[in-house]
C-alpha cells in the first residue's frame, strides 16, 4: 500500500510539474488549444514507457540479472499507471456521455 501511495504522489507531482511547464497563450483566461493534447500525449508516452520498463525488468529477472525489489517496484508502478489510464479513460467517456445528453 505504501508503494502505491508513493507512486501516486510521484505521478501527481509529475502532472503538476507538466502543467506548470505548459505556457498560457494570450489572455490569462485562455489556454492554447494544443496544451491539453500535448499533456495527454505526454501522459500516454510516459505510460507506455513505464510499461516497457516493467517488461524489461521482468525479463531481466527471468534471466537472473535483476534485483527482485526493482522488479516488484517496476511492476507496481506499471500497475498503478495502468489503473490511472483506465480511470482517466472512464472519466473522459463519462464526460462524453454527459455532453451527448445535453439538449441542443
Amino acid at each position: 500500500m505504501a508503494t502505491e501511495s508513493s507512486s501516486a504522489i510521484k505521478a501527481y507531482n509529475a502532472v503538476v510539474d507538466s502543467l506548470k511547464e505548459t505556457s498560457i497563450s494570450g489572455d490569462a483566461n485562455t489556454i492554447g488549444s494544443n496544451d491539453f493534447l500535448e499533456m495527454l500525449q505526454s501522459f500516454s508516452e510516459k505510460a507506455v514507457e513505464t510499461g516497457k520498463k516493467s517488461e524489461i525488468q521482468s525479463a531481466a529477472a527471468g534471466a537472473g540479472k535483476a534485483d527482485l525489489n526493482s522488479v516488484v517496484m517496476a511492476v507496481a508502478e506499471a500497475e498503478l499507471t495502468l489503473n490511472t489510464v483506465v480511470a482517466v479513460r472512464d472519466k473522459v467517456l463519462e464526460a462524453y456521455k454527459e455532453i451527448i445528453k445535453m439538449p441542443i
